[in-house]
């Protein structure tokens, strides 16, 4: 502890992640509270929590992302009381209207294609992005990712819809 307390010193140490994560339960913190102290000073009470969440896994301890609630009111009307979470495209996405390394906000009480939308959807165990638009007989159409080829025409039971994207965050 002493060569971490010195850290520029000639015997000094700079605390590393895994440090953090060893001596954080011991002082009730978290490791990222170690690593950046500026995150202590910070009341996380006054904010909605938005996590990032993943196909078939929980939901973590610490939020990935937490939002402040009135510039989420400002970006996202009407959007008090929906069930929003935090989410990033880990894989290329031929489809253009999403690319790997953007964060999403994702409403997961809009899991239902009755207005045209980019919808999460699990295919084949993995998160996909996917533009989807009603039909007049009730069918859902799922754009394509591939321009060459045709939209294809299903029913709304047979696409397992995790939620519909409300914010999109683009990387540079």
């Amino acid at each position: 502890m002493g060569r971490l307390e010195e850290e520029d010193g000639p015997n000094g140490r700079k605390l590393t992640l895994k440090w953090a994560e060893r001596i954080a339960p011991h002082l009730n913190v978290r490791p990222e509270e170690l690593m950046f102290p500026e995150l202590a000073e910070v009341d996380v009470s006054k904010f909605s929590h938005v996590f990032e969440i993943s196909a078939g896994k929980s939901r973590p301890a610490a939020p990935g992302l937490v939002i402040d609630p009135e510039f989420l009111t400002r970006m996202l009307p009407n959007s008090e009381g929906h069930n929003l979470r935090f989410m990033m495209v880990d894989a290329y996405q031929a489809n253009g209207i999403v690319a790997k390394g953007d964060a999403l906000v994702i409403d997961l009480d809009d899991n239902i294609p009755n207005r045209p939308g980019l919808f999460a959807l699990e295919i084949a165990g993995a998160v996909q992005w996917r533009y989807l638009s009603p039909t007049t007989t009730g069918a859902v159409q799922v754009h394509s990712d591939n321009p060459a080829a045709t939209n294809e025409t299903v029913q709304p039971a047979d696409l397992k819809v995790i939620g519909r994207a409300r914010l999109r965050i683009s990387t540079l």
